[in-house]
């Protein structure tokens, strides 16, 4: 699209006149009814194959594939199985010692081999998985630059603009795109801004969707929007692969984010999932109002972890016998998972009968400078956090906003480690029988406090919900499991009910149905543990129990476009899901010429067994 017809899209401001300007966008095709990321047979060479890592199957080519691919004699003898060469490539890994290692040995095998790449990841997701997991090994981006090797995803730049659209053509499986989930590194986790070093994060939540959910890795396309960085130590280091300028923000940021959308839409069609990560709280605010109710857009951040969020807080409920409105709700720290809960709280209250106004009241924000309240002047209150300041007495510390507030639910992510202090837990102790306390904050050395200070200083009463993945710990002779608050439970079987319906937008109501559902898939085992989410083990049955209450949401809502509806929808899910086994590379020979029986008990045979 040229530069001219994309000022002509910035300048509406009229509502009407903005749909009727993306109604006149020509779309180039419409990717719903696209899956398959194979090639045709006859338009591709042996050579060519091995070198696409989605066909190439290395050693598990047979003698026949190699002899007709013209490919026969760069192969040893030998023939794999899958299985074999997955056996194989635990016991390659097994050998390395350190993180880096590993992570290369993984990324080498996914420029050669994806199949193979996911079947590994797949045979044993904790022991691969945590490779590629940010919040245990941040290094991986930090050190982004010396462990890139090959291409994930895609990069748009700031130095793109007016071109997004011929970037996005560029993509090779761009035919079966359904989902994109995009990232500018402005707050990675909660360690700060990393610019085009916080690519990975998109990447890993690719494999997440694959290893956990069943996501078909072909349908997905995630993306880098490099608009540059305001970390000087980046802008300084010879080995940083992004652009080297001050971050794009307001107004331009907002023109080249319209420009993509826009780009998505005429590449994709309207039915395309557009998901963002690790936005600034503005940005993110910004584009829900803009787009959640005209394109099919959703924040990971906010949204998924605000829903994450809330139905931990549901199933905590059911152990500490309290209703939600009777709860004070207070969080530390600024982040995009305390005003995503938040918010999630808020709707929720007023989904039960309460108005907003009403809502709002049990719903407090403190951070290290005191209490949010209205008359604060110093230092100023980002203003997306305004709405949840109260007209109250100023408060200067998170221990006495607890003394005078008695909240039963304490919500930090902050990214100062160890701010709730012994006399902040007992003041929680104090304030309720059974006070329930979130610790975000990522990686676990940023984490407000630990499980076991929780429990201890608490008495063993709390009920203790972290982003990180905590161990079981011992206590009073007796074993609780901290809660794993991550956005793995809900992202697959999310994003795969939004695909399969085709819906168009993503109302707010659908993260509100997909924490009940999540809060109800809890084993009461797990509850008597204190843990307030499924077995991690489950976590693929549970994807598919949440894309099944979207497709139920979706119809009864008249939002799916998809027809005719699916007389079984678990089973239409399940026949959807990626397929990790090698496909035939060559066609299955037959003759076509007339068959010359020799004898008649020849032509016997042949017509009774042939």
């Amino acid at each position: 699209m040229s530069a001219k017809k994309l000022e002509q899209v910035y300048k509406c401001v009229d509502a009407k006149q903005q749909l009727a300007v993306y109604d006149g966008v020509p779309m180039e095709q419409d990717t719903f009814w696209h899956w398959k990321e194979g090639a045709s047979r006859n338009s591709i060479s042996g050579h060519e194959i091995m070198r696409i890592s989605w066909l190439n199957k290395t050693m598990a080519f047979t003698h026949r594939e190699q002899q007709l691919l013209s490919i026969h004699g760069l192969f040893p003898h030998a023939v794999y199985s899958l299985e074999q060469q997955v056996k194989v490539c635990q016991q390659r890994f097994a050998r390395f010692t350190s993180p880096f290692q590993k992570y290369l040995f993984l990324s080498d095998m996914e420029s050669q081999n994806r199949r193979l790449f996911y079947n590994v990841l797949i045979s044993d997701p904790d022991t691969y998985m945590s490779i590629y997991k940010a919040n245990e090994w941040p290094n991986m981006i930090k050190n982004f630059g010396m462990l890139y090797t090959n291409n994930r995803g895609m990069y748009i730049t700031i130095k793109d603009r007016g071109h997004v659209y011929d970037v996005l053509r560029n993509w090779p499986l761009r035919h079966c795109v359904r989902y994109l989930m995009v990232t500018n590194g402005h707050s990675v986790m909660s360690m700060g801004d990393f610019g085009s070093s916080g690519a990975p994060v998109v990447f890993y939540k690719l494999y997440e969707n694959v290893v956990y959910g069943g996501m078909n890795p072909a349908c997905c396309l995630p993306i880098m929007m490099d608009v540059g960085t305001n970390n000087p130590c980046l802008i300084s280091d010879p080995l940083y692969l992004g652009v080297r300028e001050p971050r794009t923000t307001g107004r331009a940021f907002d023109d080249f984010f319209e420009e993509f959308t826009v780009a998505v839409l005429r590449l994709f069609g309207p039915r395309a999932v557009i998901q963002t990560k690790d936005f600034s709280s503005e940005e993110t605010l910004s584009m829900l109002e803009k787009y959640q109710k005209r394109r099919c857009y959703m924040d990971i951040s906010l949204q998924l972890f605000g829903a994450c969020g809330l139905a931990g807080l549901l199933a905590a409920l059911t152990i500490t016998e309290i209703k939600f409105q009777a709860n004070q709700f207070l969080f530390y720290g600024l982040e995009k998972f305390n005003f995503g809960l938040a918010r999630m709280c808020v709707a929720y209250l007023m989904r039960q009968g309460l108005e907003y106004a009403a809502a709002k009241e049990c719903i407090w924000f403190c951070d290290s400078h005191g209490l949010i309240v209205t008359d604060r002047r110093e230092p100023k209150v980002p203003d997306e956090f305004l709405e949840f300041a109260h007209n109250f007495e100023a408060v200067g510390t998170l221990l006495e906003a607890i003394e005078k507030l008695k909240p039963t639910v304490l919500a930090g992510c902050s990214a100062e480690p160890q701010v709730f202090t012994k006399e902040v837990l007992r003041a929680m102790e104090q304030s309720c029988q059974m006070p329930i306390i979130f610790v975000m904050s990522q990686p676990v050395t940023l984490a407000e406090c630990s499980a076991e200070d929780a429990f201890v200083y608490t008495k063993g009463r709390c009920i203790f919900i972290s982003g990180c993945d905590v161990p079981p710990l011992k206590y009073a002779n007796k074993w609780y499991q901290p809660g794993y608050c991550a956005d793995i439970y809900i992202h697959t079987g999310l994003t795969l009910g939004i695909m399969l319906t085709g819906m168009t937008t993503v109302p707010d109501d659908i993260f509100l149905i997909v924490a009940e559902r999540l809060s109800k898939l809890v084993w009461p085992t797990d509850l008597a543990k204190r843990n307030v989410y499924p077995p991690q083990s489950k976590i693929k049955c549970v994807n598919l129990q949440i894309a099944e209450a979207v497709f139920t949401y979706a119809y009864r809502h008249s939002l799916a476009t998809l027809w005719p509806e699916p007389v079984d929808p678990m089973a239409y899910i399940k026949s959807m899901l990626f397929n990790p086994q090698y496909s035939d590379t060559v066609p299955e020979l037959y003759c076509t010429g007339d068959q010359h029986i020799g004898t008649a008990e020849s032509k016997h045979y042949y017509q009774e067994s042939i």
